[in-house]
């Protein structure tokens, strides 16, 4: 495996990823699951004949979606055209996972390190009857969510803030559990209701936890004040349970 190659003879490749994430083990290679990461490794062996390490922005967990992940990978000089580099990928990928652009970009870039915030959304069916269609793209609430206090608890969010109750144990030690929150909506489409998260970092399951909550507030378990208090707490002990993975898409990776 190579992570460095020779520098006169090395492109950096930036991939533009958009994936259904249900029948995967999530975004990173690990034993025992099928991965986005080690099925785009495994074309791009494939195509040279020589594995390189993609390197993503960020991990997204089993059946967690993805419009725009970000990846990238360092490797010789093989496809003068890119746009036939992704359609090779394509031919060697699942239907589930397509590359939707491929660019050169300086070898001083990094999926992960480079990246400057995110953009998550949150999909709901709030509707008595589940959309079949629709039973791994979105969270199935029957009782219905009052939209106006999940609106008056989500202002709390935006700004600078420690967000620790609403960030699950990763398994490693953090920095820092303060994140800024530069956007945050919800709106309402007929049944579906679509939460956007916008900040310069995430913590892990920080969307689907911040969503378990504001479902609690639109079904009048806690109020918008408790919201805040949940907040302040900064610990995840005092808030409500995580939403589950199928309703989570990662749409957009800023630089």
């Amino acid at each position: 495996m190579r992570e460095t190659p020779q520098q006169h003879n090395v492109q950096n490749h930036k991939l533009i990823i958009s994936y259904d994430g249900t029948p995967f083990g999530g975004w990173q290679i690990q034993p025992n699951a099928v991965t986005v990461q080690s099925l785009i490794e495994k074309a791009i062996t494939t195509l040279w004949g020589e594995r390189y390490t993609l390197q993503g922005s960020g991990r997204t967990d089993a059946g967690v979606h993805a419009h725009g992940q970000v990846a990238h990978f360092q490797a010789p000089v093989k496809f003068k055209d890119l746009n036939e580099l992704r359609r090779a990928l394509n031919h060697n990928l699942p239907k589930e996972i397509r590359i939707l652009d491929c660019k050169k970009v300086p070898l001083t870039f990094h999926a992960r390190f480079s990246a400057q915030g995110k953009e998550y959304h949150y999909l709901i069916y709030n509707h008595e009857i589940m959309n079949p269609f629709l039973r791994l793209q979105a969270f199935h609430q029957a009782q219905p969510l009052q939209l106006l206090p999940m609106q008056e608890a989500i202002q709390h969010l935006l700004g600078t803030h420690d967000f620790a109750s609403f960030a699950s144990n990763p398994g490693y030690a953090r920095a820092t559990t303060v994140r800024t929150m530069q956007a945050v909506q919800i709106k309402k489409q007929g049944p579906l209701l679509k939460i956007r998260f916008r900040a310069n970092g995430f913590l892990y399951r920080m969307v689907r936890n911040l969503t378990g909550a504001l479902i609690k507030v639109g079904r009048g378990r806690i109020t918008p004040g408790d919201f805040k208090t949940i907040l302040e707490e900064k610990k995840r002990s005092a808030a409500p349970q995580t939403a589950p993975a199928h309703g989570l898409y990662l749409m957009k990776v800023f630089y």
